[in-house]
This record gives C-alpha cells, structure tokens and sequence, in this order.
C-alpha cells in the first residue's frame, strides 16, 4: 500500500509539476491528502522549499503527524497552555533537538570549572516585588534567531550580558553572539556549548563586540574578534544555587538571568499560555535561555517570563509564560547565572 501510494504521489506530481508546483486541484481535492493546502500555505510562508518529490512528500507527512498532534493537544480543556503550527512544522522532534536545542550538546558532564564560584548571595530578608518584568526597564533587546544552529548558550549568555550592561550604563546595545560562536575556544559553536563559559570568554577576552559590528550568520566561522568595537565588559561570572528561591531572589533583585531547561516535546509548538509539564527532565537539559522577569495569572498561576531565541514569530512573540508553582520544572535551576559589570 505504501509503494502504491507513493508512486501514484510521483505520477501526480510530475504530471501537474508544470502547472502550477505540487498544489494541483487533484491533490487539492482528495481527502487522502488531510491538511495538502495548508501545508501549501506553510510552504509559501516560510519561504520552504525541497530538492525532490520524495523529499517533498516526507516532508508533508511529517507536517500532518505535527498538524494533528496539536489539532489533538488543543481539544483537551486541563491544559495550561496551546501549541500552533509554526516553521517547525516539517521536521520531526528528533530533527528540531539535533537543531536547535545546542545546550551543552558536545559534552555529556554541563559542570563547568566556574560552578563554585562567585555563587549569588541571597538574602532572605529580602521583600520581592510579586511581579517583575526587565522588559519593561529597558533591560531586554529585542528577540533575536538562532536559525538553524545550535547556538543557543550563546543568546542566552548573550541576553544575560545585554541586561547588565544597560543597568549598568543605562544604554542599551545589542551584542553579538556570532563573537562568542566564533571566538569560544571552550565550546562548540553550532555544535553547543554553556552560558557560564561564554560569559567568562567574554571577560577572559576583555569584551564582546556589538551585534552591528559583528553580525550574526548562524554559522560557525573564524573569530574576527575586533577589540574597537567593543559593547561592553565585564568583571566575573555569579552561579546561583540551584533552588527556586534562589533564581527568583536574583531574577528580581539583579536582573536577567540566564538559566539552561529540558526543552521537551511541547516547545516546538508553543504558542501561548504557561507551560506546564510533569514529563520533562531536570536531568535532561538540553536548551538555554534567558528569564527576564516573572508574574502571577489572575488565577493565581505563577510564572516565568522566558526570553527564547528562536524568532518573534514562535511562542509569544518569542516568549514563554513558565510555570513556577512546580519547583525546578524541566530543570529551569540547574545551571543558572549572570555576569557582573
């Protein structure tokens, strides 16, 4: 069945290839073909194109598994939270976590040399606001992508850096992670790496350079570290115990912080509401990036605000509302830290 299907697929397509690539009302119109035109639609919008009729139809097949497992997600009225298609559509969970889920991917053991030191001090004495939104401060560039590199330790680092140096200075400069995907000698690059290490290459390195003066290609290249274009410097690198209490008292008294997740099944599809989950592992991180202020629902829900790397168009604009009643939910403690001006 299978051989037969594919093969009156090719036949349709090459008859129809010239008339108008693949959307024939022949395909169009036959209900074996669930979610054709949408999968059109998706392919035009995200500029996706395929370099063979197999490919194509792998393609789709992958995009109606996705479609309804969302379609499937959605009816269910106890979740916290919604999924939608996005440009993730057409790659399988297993391809989106060899992509772009770069945290610590090249090395087994995520301890770095800098665990142990300048760790957070926390002061329980502390009043804390119930809401706090670094965003609103000017503390938070706009969202930035990755693309389809595993760069994310480098946004979430970067993130971290881009905070500071404005509460700091009061003006806020977008600064390149192409420098420390190029320059870290103690990552991998689009191979993955650590926040706590690119922190320190940028202190060890006397600055990192300006986003403008060294733009991001989502590819590794060859350092081209320019120390006259500098955007800012910093002093040392504080990890923060692994505890919520800990992570809030930082995130609200010092500013954005980045913080490494198990980005499970769910975060490919994201779409809005908190993010709730019993299924994702502490022990699995596998994403970093950068809380940057929390809140309370009016149901009394309390969050995370994370600032992800994938674009404006995933999520909430490129955010995530996580859920905080759940202590270190997908290990949103484990590896956490900020650096100092």
């Amino acid at each position: 069945m299978t051989i037969f299907k594919y093969s009156l697929i090719a036949a349709l397509y090459a008859s129809f290839q010239l008339i108008n690539q693949y959307n024939t009302p022949v395909v169009n119109a036959s209900p074996i073909y669930p979610y054709y035109y949408e999968f059109r639609q998706f392919m035009k919008l995200y500029n996706k194109t395929y370099d063979s009729t197999a490919e194509f139809w792998h393609r789709y097949d992958i995009f109606v598994d996705n479609h309804n497992y969302i379609n499937a997600f959605n009816r269910e009225e106890t979740n916290t939270y919604f999924l939608e298609m996005n440009k993730f559509g057409d790659i399988t969970r297993d391809e989106f976590k060899n992509t772009y889920l770069g945290y610590g991917k090249a090395s087994s053991n995520r301890l770095t040399p800098f665990a142990l030191q300048n760790i957070h001090f926390y002061n329980p004495n502390d009043k804390l606001p119930d809401s706090v939104d670094w965003r609103a401060s000017g503390l938070v560039t706009n969202i930035k992508d990755q693309k389809d590199c595993g760069s994310c330790w480098a946004f979430s680092a970067v993130a971290a850096m881009e905070g500071q140096h404005a509460k700091a200075t009061g003006n806020l400069v977008s600064l390149s992670e192409q420098n420390i995907v190029d320059c870290d000698s103690d990552c991998y690059g689009c191979g993955g790496g650590w926040p706590n290490h690119a922190i320190q290459y940028v202190i060890n390195n006397s600055g990192i350079d300006t986003e403008s003066s060294y733009p991001y290609t989502a590819l590794d290249g060859d350092c081209n570290f320019n120390n006259t274009k500098v955007g800012a410097t910093f002093s040392k690198v504080v990890n923060i115990l692994d505890n919520d209490t800990h992570l809030l008292h930082a995130l609200a008294t010092v500013g954005p912080i980045s913080v490494a997740i198990d980005a499970e099944n769910d975060f490919q599809f994201y779409s809005r509401g908190i993010f709730t989950s019993d299924q994702c592992d502490p022990d699995s991180i596998d994403h970093a990036v950068t809380a940057v202020g929390y809140g309370v629902s009016v149901n009394g829900d309390k969050y995370y605000i994370i600032k992800n790397s994938w674009g404006s168009d995933w999520g909430m604009n490129g955010y995530i509302y996580f859920n905080r009643n759940i202590p270190n939910m997908c290990g949103i403690t484990e590896d956490t830290c900020y650096p100092v001006v």
